[in-house]
Formats: C-alpha cells, sequence, structure tokens
C-alpha cells in the first residue's frame, strides 16, 4: 500500500503516475511531474520543482528552493542543502538562500551531499557517498569527498 501516514501540502502540485511511498512530508508550494517515483520516509521542504520521470529513492531529503530537471535519479539517502554559511541564530548573519539544482538526466549514488548552490550538468553521474562542492560539468563522473572529476559518462548512457 503506498502513501500512508504522509503529510502532502494543500497547494502541492502531483503529476499524473507519480507513485508517492509511505511516510512522506512534502511542503508548499512543490510541483511535481508526471511519472515520477518518490521513495519512503522522504522529506521535500517546499518550493521544489520536480520534473518528469525523477525517481527519488527513500530517505532523500530534497531542501527548500532545489529544482530537479526530468529524467533524475537519486539514490537512497542523497541529502542536499541549501544555507553556505549556516545562520541558524546567529542575527548578524542574513540567510541566502543558495539551493542546488540537478540538470536533466543526472544520477546521484546513495548517501550523496549536494552542497549549497552546485549544480549537477546533464546526464552527470556522481559516485555514490560523494559529497560535493562544485558545479559538476553535463556528462562528467564525480567521485569522492570532495566530489572531484574522475571521468566521462559513455555515449551510450546517456539520454
Amino acid at each position: 500500500m503506498q502513501r500512508q501516514h504522509c503529510v502532502i501540502a494543500d497547494d502541492a502540485e502531483i503529476g499524473e503516475g507519480t507513485r508517492i511511498g509511505n511516510f512522506v512530508f512534502i511542503r508548499d508550494r512543490t510541483i511535481i511531474g508526471r511519472g515520477c517515483v518518490i521513495g519512503s520516509y522522504l522529506d521535500i521542504e517546499g518550493e521544489v520543482r520536480i520534473g518528469d520521470h525523477v525517481s527519488l529513492q527513500s530517505r532523500c531529503y530534497i531542501t527548500r528552493g532545489v529544482i530537479i530537471e526530468d529524467e533524475v535519479f537519486c539514490g537512497p539517502g542523497v541529502v542536499t542543502m541549501n544555507d553556505k554559511r549556516i545562520v541558524h541564530r546567529r542575527p548578524s548573519l542574513q540567510f541566502l538562500r543558495a539551493a542546488p539544482r540537478i540538470l536533466r538526466a543526472a544520477r546521484i549514488g546513495g548517501g550523496s551531499v549536494i552542497c549549497p548552490g552546485v549544480t549537477i550538468g546533464e546526464n552527470a553521474f556522481v559516485g555514490a557517498g560523494s559529497v560535493v562542492t562544485r558545479d559538476v560539468p553535463d556528462r562528467s563522473i564525480v567521485a569522492g569527498n570532495p566530489g572531484v572529476v574522475i571521468g566521462r559518462v559513455p555515449d551510450d548512457e546517456i539520454i
């Protein structure tokens, strides 16, 4: 059974054919496209745009303001962040949202962390457990902590 014990904002838009797992939290002003898979124990903080045919595996955390384009895959436990300075309880600091952007057909391995302001390029591949601190060029393979380019995605893996 799906969608058990979920909290989904009244103004969230969810496309046709999208499946949502259990214990999912989707906040305000979120748009999710058609034919997506939203795994269980997943948190989408709000003001998030998710394209068509996206797969977010269980336990992903998608912070406020993230943009995920069509055909993206995020493995289990992918975390995105949007606050470069961590302004919590520091009135001298100003919060400037810097949400990541994940471009079309990118693949992000489980347990990866996408730092604030980072763009993952089209058809890029991020290895499991990577900490991505800089933009990832289109078709690049990135791995490690911090993530570094270790190769190019082969032609037969491009969509």
